[in-house]
C-alpha cells in the first residue's frame, strides 16, 4: 500500500492547500488500513492452522474452516474497497477539515 500524501507532493501537483491537521488524521486512517491489512493475513494463517482441529463441543456451533476464510475474503474485498476509494479521494481528503 502506498503512503499518504505529503504537503510537498500536494503542492507540486497544484492541489488544494493541505490541511496539516487533515493531513495527520488521513495518515492515522491509512495506518489503520494497513495494520487491517496485515491483521487479515493473520486470521487467513490461523484459520488454515484451526482447519486440522475438530470441536469437540455437541453443544455449540463452531464455523468450520470453510466458512471462516469465505468470511475472511469477504472482508478482504470490502477492505480493498475502502483502500481504493481512500486513494480516489485522497487529495480531497487532506486538504480538508475532517468531522
Amino acid at each position: 500500500m502506498a503512503t499518504a500524501l505529503s504537503t510537498v507532493a500536494a503542492a507540486k501537483m497544484n492541489l488544494r492547500p493541505v490541511n496539516q491537521r487533515a493531513l495527520r488524521k488521513y495518515q492515522e486512517f491509512w495506518k489503520s488500513l494497513v495494520l487491517l491489512d496485515v491483521a487479515m493475513g493473520d486470521i487467513e494463517k490461523l484459520i488454515n492452522e484451526a482447519a486440522d482441529h475438530k470441536a469437540t463441543v455437541a453443544s455449540y456451533r463452531i464455523p468450520d474452516a470453510e466458512e471462516l476464510m469465505k468470511a475472511a475474503k469477504k472482508a478482504g474485498r470490502s477492505l480493498q474497497i475502502m483502500v481504493t476509494a481512500s486513494k480516489k479521494w485522497e487529495a480531497e481528503l487532506v486538504s480538508r477539515e475532517w468531522k
